[in-house]
């Protein structure tokens, strides 16, 4: 996925996600409305069809960038932990083969 800035200020960045329509920015979007520093953080498609979302987030005595990276890093551990999880649930193919027989 490749991300254009298309603006930033001191408590705000507003950026361009490109193919991606809502399941990023969603988790995104939930993930940052933890944090006390966010003010708002919205994500949106600019019509029905589109397949890049826009991306808004304000905060109030923090730098955006500084938050928006803790926020990645913090969505990396949890998909991490999640991708973990799935695969001591799943069993490998192996055992999935010899079972059926």
């Amino acid at each position: 996925m490749k991300i254009e800035i298309i603006e930033e200020t001191s408590n705000k960045i507003k950026f361009k996600m490109l193919n991606s329509r809502h399941t990023v920015p969603e988790m995104l979007k939930k993930q940052l409305l933890t944090h006390k520093e966010v003010t708002m953080a919205s994500g949106m498609l600019r019509h029905p069809e589109d397949k890049d979302s826009e991306f808004v987030l304000v905060v109030k005595n923090a730098e955006p960038r500084a938050i928006l990276i803790k926020v990645i890093e913090e969505l990396q551990k949890e998909i991490s932990s999640f991708k973990d999880e799935m695969l001591k649930a799943i069993p490998s193919e192996s055992k999935t083969k010899k079972s059926k027989k």
